[in-house]
């Protein structure tokens, strides 16, 4: 006859639960860096802005997986037209720019419940897409200088606030990388991103739609 171990059993059961709890649960780790690019367009004086082209590189920190804040580098072109009203001429610029900012994001899913057991047949793929929508601002340095082709000679440093939404998607539980799609408006605090500062004018802006990939690493976090 076989004797039945209580404590053994239990402990069975106790190890097999711990196994399952660490197995199901959200993990996320502290930082990512990302590398992105995509269009960008300015709102100044010229009434025939262009479309241009940049590139980015992000370092963030998360708090949670659905709050993080970070730098970020931009770099590109702007360019943009209009007709001379006293002797109809075509007049234009045409820059190079960089920029470093610093935001946070906050996620949909920081508000719609972070539960500590998480399995993938529990949160639908259309949930934790949702999960992964964002607003986020911060500020920022825009640093701009005039190429060749334009109209005024210039090297100019301004302030401006972003105000950003977009959507950061995880390609799976265990997996480190994230998918970005940004829209990004920023309110610059002067009107010099073309050289042209005119009578009555309203401070400029610019805004940017990029597509990013980013890497997350450092300790490894349990909810």
């Amino acid at each position: 006859m076989i004797k039945f171990n209580y404590r053994s059993a239990l402990l069975v059961l106790i190890l097999c639960s711990l196994a399952d709890h660490l197995h199901a649960q959200q993990s996320y780790k502290n930082f990512s860096i990302g590398i992105g690019g995509g269009l960008v367009h300015s709102y100044t004086d010229r009434q025939k802005p262009d479309l241009n082209y940049l590139a980015s590189g992000s370092l963030d920190y998360y708090f949670t997986p659905y709050l993080n804040a970070g730098l970020e580098l931009q770099g590109g072109t702007m360019s943009g037209s209009s007709i001379n009203a006293d002797n109809g001429r075509t007049e234009g610029f045409n820059s190079e720019f960089a920029t470093f900012q610093v935001r946070g994001k906050v996620h949909l899913g920081e508000f719609t419940g972070r539960p500590r057991r998480y399995r993938v047949f529990q949160d639908s793929f259309i949930s934790r897409v949702a999960k992964g929508l964002y607003l986020g601002s911060g500020g920022g340095v825009l640093v701009i200088r005039s190429r060749e082709n334009s109209e005024a000679l210039y090297h100019n440093k301004e302030l401006y606030l972003p105000a950003m939404a977009g959507i950061d998607v995880s390609m799976g539980d265990d997996s480190r990388i994230l998918l970005n799609l940004n829209y990004q408006l920023n309110f610059v605090l002067g009107d010099k991103i073309d050289g042209l500062v005119s009578r009555g004018s309203k401070n400029d802006m610019f805004s940017s739609l990029t597509l990013g990939v980013a890497y997350t690493f450092g300790r490894l976090h349990y909810l």
